[in-house]
């Protein structure tokens, strides 16, 4: 594996196509009038939530946009899309789309599947994989919503240890199948999602291709201007689906309470999560047990559940980045100010929003009831008396070389060079 698996033709021409849709006059007087239906929200009337707004609005459109120029099941491709940083490649500057607090560890692809259709999907991992799983799930109409889970597999399901880096075969169709099969539900459409969680922002994601089995005979490509009356026949559903996830996701807890961890469909993690909170001056507290994951991260979102850019600010820590304490738990400390805790989570002056942690490549002994060890708000100016000692410290010169390496880092994952011998 040389090349970046993420720079592929497919992959370029469905970020210029998606770029010229959402500036196509009939997109944006869609988008316009999902717009004026957001602005009725009651958390537009908030200062994070209008100050979130259009951008939440813009990532939603432009996620959109990317699943519809990659949705004919006959002639699929398999797409990067769900990712809010901004990058510039292949000659053009793409904003970022995400939906439902996108982890920045994550390289999140699409495959659209015809229930009826019978598909090869081929994966090659990296000698150092990230965490990796395969699911397939039943997609909702006008793509609104969150599939229903007909199977996933993981890295620890398809990689051989004696041959790490050999090609795997995922089989998807409507009949049995061998034991590395996703079986799918005749006459409805299906979306295969592959997910690399880096814990290591060097890590090489999966190299994915896919191939179509049965192609129909008397396939015809859509053109431009059908592809754009789906995006706009879909987007009133999608942007209400996901302006609205917000209120009832993990039950729409009480600030600074998490809840769970709760298991994915698939068996493939778990997750815990829930909103903060933070006066003037306060500061949150959360321990957690990484329970020997293969993955783990911590991250926050804006009241919308869009992620602020993680480029420059310390938004999220994976398992790699995160300082552990002396007995292996994990202490953050999320504040607007530097706390001077190695492990600080950078709220960028939001009030409120939402945090989340995952744990992928659990293992099997591993009790979920121990994952989550201290929620605790606490005023700022006490936090040498309430972070326990043994949770490591940091001085400005430390905090310059995180924020520098973390930059570095995220600034080289999509570049070609960063993957050539």
């Amino acid at each position: 594996m040389s090349a970046n698996p993420l720079w592929t033709p497919d992959q370029a021409e469905a970020e210029r196509l998606s770029l010229r849709l959402i500036e196509r006059a009939d997109v944006r007087a869609a988008r316009e009038a999902a717009r004026i239906a957001m602005r009725a929200d009651p958390l537009a009337a908030t200062l994070d939530g209008i100050a979130g707004l259009d951008r939440a609005l813009d990532q939603w459109v432009l996620g959109l946009a990317m699943r519809e120029a990659n949705g004919d099941p006959a002639d699929p491709k398999v797409v990067w899309n769900i990712s809010n940083a901004p990058r510039n490649w292949y000659g053009h500057v793409y904003q970022g789309a995400a939906v439902a607090i996108d982890n920045p560890d994550n390289f999140n692809r699409e495959i659209p599947v015809d229930g009826d259709g019978n598909y090869e999907i081929t994966i090659r991992f990296s000698a150092d994989p990230p965490q990796f799983s395969v699911v397939l799930e039943v997609e909702p109409d006008h793509h609104a919503g969150l599939g229903r889970n007909l199977g996933a597999f993981t890295l620890q399901d398809l990689r051989d240890p004696a041959r790490p880096t050999d090609p795997v075969i995922v089989t998807v169709g409507p009949g049995e199948g061998g034991p590395r099969h996703l079986r799918t539900e005749p006459g409805k459409l299906h979306q295969v999602y592959t997910r690399d969680s880096q814990r290591d922002w060097n890590q090489l994601p999966a190299e994915v291709s896919v191939r179509r089995l049965d192609p129909p005979a008397a396939h015809r490509a859509r053109s431009e201007d059908e592809i754009a009356a789906k995006v706009i026949a879909d987007m009133p559903a999608w942007v209400h689906f996901w302006s609205h996830f917000k209120d009832d996701f993990l039950g729409l807890p009480e600030p600074n309470r998490p809840v769970g961890p709760n298991g994915r469909d698939g068996g493939w993690g778990y997750l815990a999560g829930g909103r903060f909170r933070l006066a003037d001056g306060e500061a949150l507290l959360v321990t957690l047990d990484p329970a020997g994951s293969y993955y783990s991260g911590f991250q926050i979102a804006d009241p919308w559940t869009i992620s602020p850019d993680p480029m420059v600010r310390l938004v999220s820590l994976n398992s790699t980045q995160v300082a552990p304490s002396a007995d292996g738990t994990q202490s953050y400390v999320l504040s607007a100010v530097d706390p001077g805790i190695a492990n600080w989570i950078d709220t960028t002056n939001l009030v409120e929003g939402w945090m989340l942690t995952r744990w992928q490549g659990v293992p099997a002994s591993a009790d979920p009831a121990t994952f989550i060890r201290t929620v605790q708000v606490f005023d700022l100016a006490d936090v040498d008396a309430v972070v326990p000692a043994q949770v490591p410290r940091i001085d400005i010169a430390g905090r310059r070389r995180q924020l520098t390496q973390r930059a570095r880092d995220h600034g080289t994952r999509t570049r070609a060079a960063q993957w050539l011998p």
